[in-house]
């Protein structure tokens, strides 16, 4: 619940943003505010080569493989991705056309596991097992620390601001971006609830789960303006020396 309402707060805040700018965009505004400004001023006084946004991405998560298939180990709906970062966005030609976009981001990845089972280990081997009982919810999930690195390609226009300055946009470009992220584990742990003597019970366990710490995979988006959908494949296994042999599947959408 809190993830939901964090994320409609955050998608509230930017389209009521959105309309601010198109009610004033007749009017030259002073140049937006940027990560990077903290580091130079003078960057508001200049049209600049490097860019900064916040990415906010909501979508749903899969662990794939071992003839796992969508919906079979976890359940589609309940299983979801989270990620809030900053990203800079570097101009590789004068048109803007081509970007390279990087950054770093918290990701949280869950998974809704089905059939009254969880993850235990033993003897440094992570595998479902069964619960021993019925449980309402049974969810998986691993906080990571990850760097995203794209090859972006969209034309940007060219808009001025206040005293002349001016800054490249993209609030009605079609954009496409390629490439993979890097990153390390945080934190994994597992939740249950169920109900026992009438009474509903949550328990969370934080374990390591002899999880890879280091991650790595492939991601892509496309999409118009400051909307896109995105896809992730995880190329490292989730978990280290483990008969699941499974990696991490995703889709959704970011706002920027």
């Amino acid at each position: 619940m809190k993830k939901l309402a964090i994320t409609l707060f955050l998608l509230g805040a930017f389209f009521v943003n959105a309309q601010e700018t198109n009610d004033d965009q007749d009017q030259p505004k002073e140049v937006p505010n940027d990560f990077l400004d903290i580091f130079d001023s003078s960057r508001s006084e200049r049209a600049v080569q490097t860019q900064t946004k916040l990415v906010l991405a909501i979508g749903w998560n899969q662990a794939l493989g071992d003839g796992n298939g969508i919906g079979d180990d976890y359940r589609f709906w309940g299983s979801g991705i989270f990620e809030l970062g900053v990203e800079f966005s570097s101009r590789l030609l004068s048109n803007d056309k081509l970007r390279l976009s990087y950054g770093f981001s918290m990701q949280s990845q869950t998974l809704r596991i089905t059939n009254n089972r969880q993850f235990e280990t033993t003897n440094d081997i992570t595998s479902l097992q069964p619960v021993g009982f019925d449980v309402d919810k049974s969810k998986f999930e691993q906080i990571s620390l990850i760097v995203p690195v794209h090859l972006e390609i969209g034309r940007g226009e060219v808009k001025t601001f206040k005293d002349g300055i001016t800054r490249m946009v993209h609030d009605d470009s079609f954009i496409f971006g390629i490439g993979g992220y890097l990153g390390i584990n945080g934190s994994t742990s597992q939740f249950l609830e169920f109900e026992r003597n009438d009474r509903d019970i949550s328990n969370r366990l934080y374990n390591d789960f002899e999880m890879e710490n280091f991650l790595y995979g492939l991601s892509a988006y496309a999409g118009a303006g400051s909307a896109q959908i995105f896809v992730k494949y995880g190329l490292n296994s989730i978990f280290k020396n483990s008969p699941v042999d499974q990696q991490y599947a995703s889709i959704g959408f970011r706002f920027k």
